[in-house]
C-alpha cells in the first residue's frame, strides 16, 4: 500500500515561484518604485548606488569657437543588502488531510510577511528624505505647499502616502470648500487629482499628521536574491517547517524626489 507523505506534497521550487509571483502584488508600494534585479546572483552584500548632479543648461555657441566643458559630478551611496525571512511549522497530519489549504496558506502568509517587511523598509527609506514641509497632509493647500517644495517646473508623477485618518480629514476639507465639490461623492482618484497628485496610498504604517510625497521612481527596491523556500521535517514531532527568505535593499535614489509632510525643518 502506497502512503502519502508530507514531503511528497511539498516542492520548494514550486512554492518559491508561487511566493515570488504574489510578492510584488502584495507590496503596495512596488508600482511607485524602481525595481532592480541586476544584482541577483552577484557576490557581496554591499552595493554602491550613484547620484549625479545636473550639469546645467546648454549655452549659446559662437561659430569656430570651442565650447566649454562641464565636469560630471557624482556622489555615491553605499547600501547594505539585508536578508529577511519567515518560517511556519505545521503538522504532517494537517498537510496530508488538508492538501489544498494548509500548504497554500502557509506559503501565502510567508509571502505576505516578507512583503510587509519590504514595505516597512520602503517607508524607512522615505524617512531619510531631506526635503520637508511642516504642514500635515490634511488639506489640498497643505499638499500643494509640499509639491512646491519639490521646486519642479515640470508635471511629475506623484504619489502621496498618508494615514487613513488623515485621508478622511483631507476629503472632509474638500467638502467644506463649498461649490460643486460639496455635493459630490469623491473617489480616491478624484481626490488625488484635486490635490495635484497621481495616486494616494492610505497606510497605517504612516503616523497620523505625517506623510510622504514621492516622485514615482525616487525610491528603488534592489533585489539581490529572489525569494527561496526551504523545507525540513521533525521526525519525532511529525511536523514540517516551511522557511522563506529574500535578500534585498530599499534606497532613496533621488534626494529631490521625496518630501516629508508634518515635520519641521
Amino acid at each position: 500500500m502506497v502512503q502519502t507523505k508530507a514531503q511528497d506534497l511539498l516542492n520548494p521550487e514550486v512554492l518559491a515561484k508561487e511566493v515570488a509571483a504574489q510578492l510584488d502584488k502584495a507590496i503596495r508600494f512596488t508600482p511607485y518604485a524602481v525595481t532592480d534585479n541586476t544584482l541577483v546572483g552577484q557576490p557581496g552584500n554591499t552595493i554602491t548606488r550613484p547620484k549625479y548632479a545636473y550639469i546645467g543648461a546648454a549655452e549659446d555657441l559662437t561659430e569656430g569657437v570651442a565650447m566649454d566643458t562641464a565636469k560630471l559630478s557624482m556622489t555615491t551611496k553605499a547600501v547594505t543588502v539585508k536578508e529577511t525571512g519567515k518560517a511556519v511549522e505545521i503538522t504532517e497530519t494537517a498537510i496530508i488531510t488538508n492538501v489544498d489549504g494548509t500548504v497554500a496558506e502557509a506559503s501565502r502568509q510567508i509571502g505576505l510577511a516578507i512583503a510587509d517587511k519590504i514595505e516597512i523598509d520602503y517607508l524607512a527609506s522615505l524617512e531619510t528624505a531631506v526635503l520637508k514641509s511642516a504642514e500635515a497632509p490634511t488639506s489640498a493647500s497643505n499638499i500643494l505647499k509640499a509639491i512646491d517644495v519639490l521646486n519642479s517646473e515640470d508635471d511629475q508623477d506623484l504619489v502621496l502616502f498618508i494615514n487613513p485618518k488623515d485621508y478622511s480629514k483631507l476629503v472632509e476639507s474638500l467638502f467644506t470648500a463649498g461649490g460643486a465639490i460639496q455635493n459630490t461623492a469623491l473617489t480616491s482618484g478624484q481626490v488625488a487629482q484635486i490635490v495635484g497628485v497621481s495616486n494616494i496610498v492610505r497606510t497605517k504604517r504612516v503616523d497620523e499628521g505625517k506623510g510622504y510625497l514621492q516622485v514615482t521612481g525616487a525610491v528603488e527596491i534592489v533585489k539581490k536574491k529572489a525569494v527561496s523556500i526551504a523545507t525540513d521535517t521533525d521526525i519525532l514531532a511529525r511536523t514540517v517547517v516551511l522557511a522563506g527568505n529574500m535578500h534585498y535593499a530599499t534606497n532613496l535614489k533621488n534626494d529631490n524626489g521625496v518630501v516629508k509632510l508634518g515635520v519641521t525643518a
